[in-house]
């Protein structure tokens, strides 16, 4: 389906949502992206954003020190953070931070010269990690997670936990319909679950 198309689709099912930009947040193959969705949601779950033996907050705060530094992340080595890991094997990306106030990415896309600078590292990690959120959720699946979370923290936690969304999905579709004592439990469940099973 041509991207002019989904956005109709897209707009047909939600309505003209306040602040979504349906261009920003679909990818070159006309999905819904999942790193980005809209609704204050963005993942970088692949980037380690979620291995730290950290709360929440104090992830945030050290992301967002990076601000857009180049100069500064380029002296950094993927494997000489001080952060302790929930699985040491996995990378914590010197190149993840906050690209927008609470929302969660990659900072060296905006580099001027990330072609040249970057595409050896990407080339080498980023090209060769499995999203599943990518392959196996569709677009209003990715918009239901984004719209009930509208968060990086548990917006990753839940699309990382396809049988979880699919769960939630099925019985409520709307997410304004999930009440707040499921949502706190789905919210405790996944955060157990990042500690508990091998997610990362």
């Amino acid at each position: 389906m041509k991207s002019s198309l989904r956005i109709i689709v897209c707009r047909f099912f939600y309505g003209q949502l306040p602040g979504m930009d349906y261009n920003r947040v679909m990818n070159n193959s006309g999905k819904i992206n999942p790193c980005k969705p809209g609704f204050g949601a963005s993942c970088s779950f692949c980037c380690g954003s979620h291995n730290f033996m950290l709360p929440p907050e104090e992830i945030e705060n050290i992301l967002a020190e990076r601000n857009i530094n180049a100069g500064l992340r380029k002296n950094l080595n993927q494997k000489d953070f001080s952060f302790k890991k929930i699985c040491d094997d996995t990378l914590q990306c010197p190149h993840m931070g906050m690209v927008e106030p609470g929302i969660i990415g990659c900072l060296a896309y905006n580099d001027a010269d990330f072609n040249s600078e970057f595409q050896e590292f990407f080339n080498s990690v980023c090209k060769e990690y499995y999203c599943a959120a990518c392959k196996e959720l569709t677009d209003r699946q990715i918009l239901f997670a984004a719209e009930l979370m509208h968060d990086w923290y548990y917006y990753s936690l839940l699309i990382y936990n396809i049988d979880i969304l699919l769960d939630l999905y099925a019985e409520h579709q709307i997410p304004g319909d999930v009440p707040d004592d499921i949502l706190e439990s789905v919210k405790a469940e996944l955060e157990q679950k990042l500690l508990d099973e091998d997610m990362i």
